[in-house]
């Protein structure tokens, strides 16, 4: 149980001071690339050379975060596999650039002659920026929760389409048909009965115009009528 003890101990110690060395060496490593990415910006250009200070950071706290993820995130399968492989691939991104920075820096403010690979790939050192975007996009992408999330809401709205078609289905139908009639009948009723439920049928009406007597056909006669002449013709 000591000698247990005793190894805990032992490897706490070697884990903070390993810690210690990893952290102080990404700072180093992040303070080279800046210094030599703001030497491309003019000095009165201080918006851009403030957002490119701190893109520099955020890549030197991405070399903080993967070992963090990878001991509490990113703990099994795929996700842990991804994780680890663009943690190695951004190292070596890191490690190149540091080796371009310093290169570069020296031509500038020592003198010393430039190899002709590091000229050729300075302009490509800023791809940190975007690989370390892809990176962590990429593992919240993998993440065993987010991708069953997503299966959730696949699931969700799976079953309101399954339950769309099925109500087409029904409309087609002869029941569906007999049931949209039955529903518009109702929907006519309630829309237009309010309106007519004090109205008359035509010709009701206490005003209605009463229909002209029957024509009667009178016959001539031969009798004279009283108090005139009769002429014959």
């Amino acid at each position: 149980m000591n000698e247990q003890t005793e190894f805990e101990r032992g490897r706490n110690t070697a884990r903070t001071f390993a810690g210690l060395v990893y952290t102080g060496v990404v700072i180093a490593a992040t303070t080279l690339f800046i210094s030599f990415v703001l030497t491309a910006f003019p000095e009165t250009a201080y918006f851009s050379r403030f957002i490119m200070g701190m893109a520099g950071l955020m890549i030197g706290a991405s070399m903080l975060a993967f070992p963090v993820a990878l001991h509490t995130w990113a703990i099994s399968g795929t996700h842990r596999t991804a994780t680890a492989a663009l943690y190695y691939g951004e190292m070596a991104i890191v490690a190149l650039n540091t080796i371009v920075s310093f290169a570069a820096l020296l031509y500038k403010f020592a003198g010393t002659a430039l190899p002709q690979w590091v000229a050729w790939y300075e302009p490509f050192s800023i791809i940190s920026i975007v690989y370390t975007l892809a990176a962590w996009g990429t593992i919240f992408l993998t993440d065993p929760a987010a991708k069953a999330k997503a299966r959730e809401l696949h699931a969700e709205q799976e079953f309101k389409n399954r339950i769309a078609n099925k109500k087409l289905e029904y409309l087609e139908s002869i029941e569906g048909e007999q049931a949209v009639l039955e529903a518009a009948n109702a929907e006519i009723e309630s829309s237009f009965k309010p309106r007519t439920k004090d109205r008359q049928h035509f010709g009701n009406s206490r005003t209605a115009i009463p229909a002209p007597a029957p024509f009667v056909k009178h016959e001539a006669t031969t009798e004279k009528p009283e108090g005139q002449f009769f002429r014959p013709e």
